[in-house]
């Protein structure tokens, strides 16, 4: 999924569902309901040396068995739910991946749903595999049917479905809390295996089971694609961190002798760039540390502007600012030079991030040493 950016990502995908679940509600259950009693009467008119003789009749009765039938789809197919480290920011809904249930059957039903983390193997219709897990997983059924009120599915709410009708659906959502330490394209995938239980009464129902054909009661038909009385579907969640690129390079800033060249007595400006690829999550407590080479002297008051103590240029698509590069940090701005002038440590104390598709860069300057000072 092309996301602009993580709230939008969500809106699209609320907005599939919707329009998933518009189409979903054409299923069409498997004709006579069961349980309705079948009358067959045949009817014998005869005569005798020409005399009418009293009709005869025969009766034949039987019950229209049920055919356990039903269909469990991605309500998004071959789409993982998009999800960042830790977790949605305060406020945000929960992650989720939804599934839809029909039941295709001629008879109410009730459905036992089972839930399990994947361990390897491709993850549905997604083509990609399943290599990590997240640290909860839960689910909830709606609390009506898309062709009732179609309420979304609450967190906490029902476990299985209770007396669904022929020709209706519902769905199924599954939430995923992910782990603080997941990395970018991780995927963590799971699947819900469903099972028809006998309807009708409340509460989940009796399991249904394969029964002797008896045309006076109702028998059990399973016609699942996936055999017998089941049906499974796998979806999952795919990690989208920050994607950090850095380059280092270097130019000339001031040279006295005008050679162009890196020769004793010219200054050079570093930068070093950090550029996240992601549309979607930021960076943050980012944190640089330069090693100074000893053959250079680091340049305090390089930039000037706007005031003395600009050492350090930091610059990003909101704009450009300053920090004082003391020895030590000793003003705590997260902004200073360590181990006797060998080491530049940036990191705003912890407050440094990289935006979603943007470049932070550092710039710095430093000095080759003049003949008149080399040893």
């Amino acid at each position: 999924m092309k996301l602009v950016s993580r709230k939008n990502g969500l809106i699209l995908r609320l907005g599939v569902l919707a329009t998933a679940l518009l189409f979903g509600q054409q299923a069409m259950a498997v004709g006579t309901r069961a349980g309705t009693v079948v009358d067959n009467t045949a009817l014998v008119d005869y005569e005798v040396s020409g005399v009418a003789q009293t009709q005869l009749n025969a009766t034949a009765n039987f019950v229209v068995d049920r055919r356990v039938d039903f269909n469990l789809t991605a309500t998004i197919p071959g789409t993982l739910a998009p999800v960042t480290p830790g977790g949605p920011p305060l406020g945000d809904p929960d992650y989720f991946v939804e599934f839809t249930l029909t039941n295709t059957s001629n008879s109410v039903l009730d459905f036992f749903i089972d839930l399990n983390q994947m361990s390897g193997g491709t993850v549905g219709g997604s083509g990609l595999t399943d290599d990590a897990d997240m640290t909860l997983v839960d689910f909830a059924v709606s609390t009506d049917s898309v062709l009732g009120t179609n309420p979304d599915p609450i967190r906490t709410g029902p476990l299985f479905v209770d007396e669904l009708e022929a020709d209706d659906s519902i769905r199924i959502r599954v939430y995923g809390d992910p782990a603080l330490a997941m990395t970018n394209g991780q995927i963590a995938g799971v699947q819900i295996d469903v099972n028809a239980r006998e309807g009708g009464t409340g509460g989940l129902g009796a399991i249904l089971v394969d029964t002797t054909d008896d045309p006076a009661s109702i028998d059990n038909v399973f016609a699942n694609a996936a055999g017998g009385n089941l049906e499974f579907i796998q979806d999952g969640f795919i990690v989208v961190s920050a994607e950090l690129t850095v380059v280092k390079s270097f130019l000339i800033s001031n040279d006295p002798l005008g050679a162009g060249l890196p020769i004793p007595g010219v200054t050079m400006e570093y930068s070093i760039a950090i550029t996240n690829a992601n549309a979607v999550t930021a960076a943050t407590a980012v944190s640089v540390t330069d090693l100074i080479s000893p053959n250079v002297l680091f340049v305090f008051d390089a930039y000037n502007a706007p005031v003395l103590g600009d050492d350090v240029r930091l610059a990003d698509g909101v704009g450009t600012t300053y920090c004082t590069a003391d020895p030590d940090d000793l003003d705590n701005d997260g902004c200073g030079i360590f181990a006797a002038g060998s080491t530049l440590i940036v990191d705003g104390n912890g407050a440094l991030s990289v935006g979603v598709s943007d470049t932070l860069t550092i710039s710095f300057q430093v000095l080759i040493d003049d003949p008149a000072t080399t040893p």
